[in-house]
């Protein structure tokens, strides 16, 4: 990589962008990485996911909920036992889905988990119980089988949309009170589900909601999970701006709490994945053809597929993109750009690898690069297998800035994610950008 340091380009709807030479990608040599790898690669920062992490503890110190508070970050976001290592390392826990990710993840040491499923079996939720984790679960019947087998702790999941995700609904609550009442158990916990990408004023309407079910419905509740839907600002560079504001969340509850005459003793859990997991990944993608132009529109062709960005497709989100030539110095757009859309590798109509159109500098072409940012969450894990594009490989940059290979490229006869179960340290020197 190029010895300059790194101007950042103006993205479209970013008024005041900051350098690249902020921004933790400046730290590594991608062309060690590109020359090992080859393209589509998925880079991420385990320093940047430690930051993550302790902005939310310090939140919790400067609110004074210290002994209160937990986290516990969702698996599935990322799925990367190797890059979720620090999460171990800062004493913040996992939330788990399925009894697959159980066996995956206790294989690397560790267990710190609450297990927050879908609708599940008998058979699963026997698992669960055997385990002694809270899981929350979704529907009164499957609380009434949790309590007819004796289970060690009932927790639920409440699902205060009226949405068709899993959860008992809040006109079920004084039925399940009920229920609970008769079979002399109390709550352990009870998850709220509220959606995702919330800002600050949303979360804490949602927690007055949360409060008010406490206090009417399960007064008697050892701790209170408020789940994520916690916002962050994909488009924005200033990270105090794409990040929640944690420590005004938190004295909003602590005052809430005080309020509305909530027990001190009781704990509050949190889950936040993409406050912690977005920003510390990167994806690098080649550029296969100059920039191909007709009537439909304009058009750059990468290696990468929309299949390795479903979260951006899903929920038209404007992650922000870099342009590199072959030497990976960046190409700014300037006056001369034009508008063109993102094409992935496969024959699928909509393969964009980003839903949108984004500012092209003219001057790219084949063997140049674009650096797709925020991608740590919702992106490597949901590639999808029918259209046998290969997996890409990730890589992880851990904390004294080494670089280590923690899921091995795809082949061509492959569709599933090769993670390797000890990390790869790659050979070549990773060299930081000079600042010179």
């Amino acid at each position: 990589m190029s010895s300059d340091v790194i101007q950042q380009s103006t993205p479209p709807a970013i008024s005041n962008p900051i350098s690249l030479c902020d921004h933790w990608m400046s730290s590594i040599n991608l062309e060690s990485i590109i020359c090992q790898t080859s393209t589509p690669v998925f880079v991420y920062s385990e320093n940047r996911l430690v930051e993550n992490v302790r902005r939310i503890k310090n939140a919790i110190i400067n609110s004074k909920l210290v002994n209160t508070v937990a986290i516990y970050v969702p698996f599935f976001p990322n799925s990367n036992p190797h890059i979720l290592k620090a999460l171990k390392d800062e004493g913040v826990g996992l939330l788990l889905q399925m009894p697959n990710e159980f066996d995956i993840i206790t294989q690397f040491g560790f267990d710190d988990f609450i297990i927050s499923p879908g609708h599940i079996s008998d058979q699963e939720i026997s698992f669960w119980n055997d385990t002694k984790y809270w899981t929350f679960l979704g529907s009164i019947d499957e609380i009434k089988f949790a309590i007819d087998q004796k289970a060690e702790s009932i927790c639920l999941r409440i699902d205060a949309l009226g949405s068709d995700k899993p959860g008992v609904k809040v006109e079920q609550l004084p039925q399940l009170a009920l229920l609970l009442e008769e079979s002399g158990r109390d709550l352990d916990c009870f998850e709220v589900y509220c959606g995702s990408g919330n800002s600050l004023a949303d979360m804490v309407r949602i927690v007055k909601q949360i409060f008010e079910i406490h206090m009417s419905h399960f007064p008697t509740a050892r701790a209170i999970n408020f789940a994520g839907g916690h916002g962050f600002v994909y488009e924005g560079w200033d990270q105090e701006k794409k990040h929640f504001d944690w420590l005004s969340y938190f004295q909003e509850i602590r005052d809430l709490a005080s309020e509305m005459g909530v027990s001190p003793d009781v704990q509050f859990l949190f889950e936040p994945a993409r406050d912690v997991l977005a920003d510390i990944g990167i994806l690098v993608a080649g550029v296969k053809r100059d920039l191909i132009s007709h009537s439909v529109g304009n058009i750059i062709v990468t290696d990468a597929s929309r299949m390795l960005m479903p979260s951006a497709q899903m929920r038209d989100r404007l992650h922000n993109v870099v342009f590199f030539d072959s030497a990976l110095c960046e190409i700014h757009a300037g006056d001369e750009s034009s508008s063109a859309m993102i094409r992935g590798r496969s024959i699928l109509r909509n393969d964009y690898v980003l839903p949108r159109h984004y500012d092209v500098p003219k001057s790219v072409g084949a063997g140049d690069y674009i650096v797709i940012f925020d991608v740590g969450a919702y992106c490597a894990t949901q590639h999808m297998e029918f259209l046998n594009v290969p997996p890409a490989g990730e890589v992880l940059i851990d904390r004294e800035g080494a670089a280590h290979l923690v899921t091995h490229p795809g082949g061509g006869a492959d569709k599933w994610r090769h993670l390797l179960h000890e990390p790869q340290r790659m050979s070549l020197v990773l060299d930081k950008v000079s600042a010179a």
